[in-house]
């Protein structure tokens, strides 16, 4: 008896691992970088939408609760995953081996480079108070020192494609594991469109670091009668 419970209970830390790749993080994923390539268009609409979110009543513990812990949870799976594979795409190079290596591989970058960017926006600007209408000035100004730099631009670039693919590859374990596509034309079809989204997520991830580092505009903070 004590076996098959220790079987359940890995099984269903699996599929919360799998379904919390999706839910939350994954759609937040989503709405981050859509959120940010606004400042394609220019400043105002990319202000006022951090504005809306940092005006949202309870945001701290939304983000505690919606997102900080599900990517707690997420990472210390992938982590415990990637202690107990067994890593054979050097003897066996189908693409699904080289596929499961690298999604292991990129959630080891992304939640480095997520201590990173929290480190250097949601921290500072949690301690210092820049909350409200301040939160939009302070961190679009953290931003554009971030791209006039070499190095804060290579990280953000390894960052967003580390992520957007391990989002684009994660979408079809979701599916395989849930069950969602059976059989082999459904599984590559599948694979296919899931590039496609994780390529078309890469794609405005970059064109906002290359909007920040060719125009790196400040802001003041907006006022009410503004809006």
């Amino acid at each position: 008896m004590g076996a098959i419970q220790r079987d359940q209970a890995h099984f269903l830390l699996l599929k919360i691992h799998s379904l919390t790749g999706l839910i939350p993080i994954g759609i937040f994923l989503v709405f981050h970088l859509a959120i940010n390539s606004l400042r394609t268009v220019g400043v105002f609409p990319y202000q006022i939408s951090i504005d809306v979110i940092n005006n949202l009543p309870f945001l701290i513990w939304i983000e505690i609760f919606v997102l900080y812990v599900p990517i707690l949870f997420h990472s210390v799976m992938g982590f415990y995953l990637t202690s107990v594979a067994k890593y054979n795409f050097l003897r066996y190079r189908y693409p699904r081996n080289w596929m499961y290596t690298l999604q292991r591989l990129t959630g080891g970058i992304v939640f480095v480079f997520l201590i990173y960017h929290m480190g250097t926006t949601v921290a500072p600007k949690l301690w210092y108070g820049h909350n409200e209408f301040q939160a939009a000035p302070f961190l679009i100004g953290v931003m554009n020192d971030e791209f006039q730099t070499w190095t804060g631009r290579i990280i953000y670039l390894i960052g967003i494609v580390s992520a957007t693919f391990h989002f684009g590859n994660g979408l079809w374990g979701f599916c395989i594991s849930w069950g969602i596509i059976v059989g082999p034309k459904a599984q590559r079809n599948a694979g296919i469109a899931f590039l496609l989204i994780g390529l078309g997520l890469t794609v405005l991830g970059l064109a906002t670091v290359v909007e920040f580092s060719l125009n790196p505009v400040p802001v003041e903070p907006t006022k009410v009668g503004d809006l």
